[in-house]
């Protein structure tokens, strides 16, 4: 949808590992520079150490198409730590094309003849194992010996050990020293600074053949930024989301306001820089504010003013008995004490009773509990009619001012016959959550989009 909204040639913010779109920054070009370095000059193990996300992979994938015309390669990616050390030998021949033999001895014989065809051929070889802090120790172990197919000259396999942080203290284990003292480059890749996020950003809209006018505002990227925290990933799904919304809002620009929802669906952002929704109305300054003070209201809902009310119906109801029983009246003053004027929303008035002197008890209880234990209603959903070009996103940003997924899911439950959210057709009648203001715009709306009764 935002490739032809914004003339993308392709995903500016995909999911996958594009090596092409591999971003260049000091720390990235460093790592890059050390794996070549250790497959160059033939030391047998290389590590990479990266925390999730910081796009390990992709500077994997970018390292073995450099070295491509000149060795050949295989790259493991799918062990996870309930890998047997006798399963490492199979994962690595079918890789290269190779169906494993039976025996342990005969697939050993098999790579060797494999290594050596390569070696005839001037070519060298690399194997590269991500997400390497998954495998045990005994695995890792049998990994350290293929390191020992050699010739009198030069080993004939290069080992790429890539993984998380746990990786790196894993190998300061005693019993994996063997392997850490072969282990002659580390390599480490750092989240980006803020400088760093903004190229980032500019570099992969600019690999997506991206001409215009600047898609992010300052505040956006600033935005981003913060909340990203350097992390490669979290900067694509962020902007990924917030062209989304931009795009569905039909705008051109990713402003504050944008940012601010996008990255507040995804929960990475504290309530109290949370702003007004992107599609509200609002002045310029106002929507670029994104470190507003707290909403009055949000306060007030965050009192517990609402556990006195259940406390004070039952000391109301204790002491208005015992007051009857006894034939004596609860003066202005016990009723001032219990019943004091509350600024809580969540509380009523009692201040007004306490000018009649014989005030009794019992009554207000009466009065307060019903307000407490008498629900609300609920309202029945609200049918509509698509129109012509209109995405899920695109009518709950219309309708509700949000593309929460809470809501989205919401929406999606209301129709199970919807297959396909992002393909509806024009015609075809949505059931949406009911709130009032949706009630009332569907009830007054001129152009009328459907009609509300129970599905």
């Amino acid at each position: 949808m935002i490739l032809k909204y914004f003339g993308f040639s392709k995903e500016p913010f995909g999911s996958s590992p594009d090596p092409s779109s591999l971003y260049a920054g000091p720390g990235h070009r460093e790592a890059l520079a050390s794996l070549k370095y250790g497959f160059a000059s033939g030391r047998g193990f290389t590590a990479l150490i990266a925390p999730p996300g910081m796009g390990k992979t992709t500077l994997l994938f970018r390292f073995l198409e450099d070295i491509r015309k000149s060795s050949g390669s295989a790259f493991l990616f799918d062990i996870d730590h309930q890998c047997e050390p006798r399963e490492i030998l199979p994962y690595i021949l079918r890789d290269i094309g190779i169906a494993p033999a039976s025996g342990a001895a005969e697939m050993h014989a098999q790579l060797n003849g494999f290594l050596l065809q390569e070696v005839r051929a001037g070519r060298k070889f690399v194997l590269v194992i991500d997400e390497a802090q998954n495998l045990s120790e005994e695995a890792l172990e049998r990994v350290r010996l293929l390191s020992n197919f050699e010739t009198p000259r030069t080993k004939v396999m290069q080992i790429v050990l890539a993984g998380q942080p746990e990786l790196a203290d894993k190998l300061m284990r005693p019993s994996l020293e063997q392997l850490r003292q072969r282990i002659s480059t580390i390599c480490r890749l750092q989240p980006l600074s803020a400088e760093e996020t903004h190229a980032y950003i500019k570099h992969r809209l600019d690999t997506a053949g991206y001409l215009g006018e600047p898609l992010f505002t300052k505040e956006a990227l600033d935005l981003i930024t913060e909340a990203s925290h350097g992390i490669p990933r979290t900067i694509n799904n962020l902007c990924f989301n917030a062209l989304s919304l931009c795009c569905a809002l039909r705008r051109r620009q990713v402003n504050g306001a944008i940012a601010a929802e996008a990255v507040s669906d995804q929960q990475l952002i504290a309530d109290s820089r949370r702003v007004a929704p992107a599609s509200a109305e609002a002045p310029a300054s106002a929507t670029a504010e994104v470190g507003a003070r707290e909403p009055a209201a949000r306060r007030q809902r965050a009192r517990p003013g609402w556990l006195w009310v259940p406390a004070v119906s039952v000391l109301s109801i204790i002491i208005g008995f015992t007051a009857s029983k006894l034939s004596l009246p609860v003066s202005p003053w016990l009723h001032h004490t219990l019943f004091y004027k509350s600024e809580d929303p969540l509380l009523p008035d009692l201040s007004a009773s306490s000018a009649h002197p014989h005030f009794s008890v019992p009554v207000m209880a009466a009065n307060i509990l019903p307000a407490v234990v008498s629900p609300a209603p609920k309202p029945a959903p609200v049918a509509i009619k698509v129109e012509p070009n209109q995405t899920l996103t695109s009518i709950a940003m219309e309708h509700f001012g949000s593309t929460d997924s809470q809501l989205i899911q919401q929406i999606k439950t209301l129709n199970p016959n919807l297959i396909d959210p992002d393909h509806i057709l024009a015609g075809q009648t949505i059931w949406l959550p009911a709130t009032t203001a949706l009630q009332v715009a569907s009830a007054t709306t001129p152009r009328t989009r459907g009609t509300s009764h129970e599905p």
